[in-house]
């Protein structure tokens, strides 16, 4: 049969609820980034019929002029689809000396599912899908390719 290269792929896409308000910062350098946690439920039945839900939470980090767009633009509560890669991060804890890391996602988009009615050119109406925008709302900027290195649920 010989060597089979298999392709690796490391894609993500899921939709939740942001559990706290975006966190905006910068880098030394001047790069932004914005730390979001979501929540991603799944309902089901279980053996006895009984409807069960179970959620998932998951950190996800964006980069660039996406993340001062989605830093300024979303909030708790809020539904968002995000298209993201894996990603592991490594420390060493403080306290016990330890090595820790854990996996979440390193987001190249980030799409609001839907808006406040006090958004910039907002209708004032009911909250909308992103596709339902107006012509003068803010357009999120293209997602990055590579980043720069460095409560309760409301639902």
């Amino acid at each position: 049969m010989g060597n089979v290269r298999v392709p690796d792929l490391n894609q993500v896409i899921i939709a939740g609820r942001l559990t706290r308000d975006p966190e905006l910062k910068y880098t030394s350098g001047g790069q932004a980034y914005c730390k979001l946690a979501l929540a991603n439920s799944r309902f089901y039945k279980d053996k006895n019929g009984e409807r069960q839900e179970t959620t998932t939470f998951v950190d996800v980090t964006v980069w660039g002029p996406h993340a001062e767009f989605v830093g300024k633009y979303t909030r708790k509560g809020k539904a968002v689809l995000v298209e993201a890669r894996l990603q592991t991060s490594e420390w060493e804890d403080k306290q016990t000396g330890q090595k820790r890391s854990r996996l979440e996602l390193n987001a190249h988009r980030v799409t609001q599912l839907e808006w406040d009615d006090d958004r910039p050119g907002g209708s004032g109406g009911a909250s909308a899908p992103r596709s339902a925008r107006g012509e003068n709302e803010p357009t999120p900027p293209p997602p990055m390719d590579e980043p720069v290195p460095e409560d309760d649920i409301p639902f």
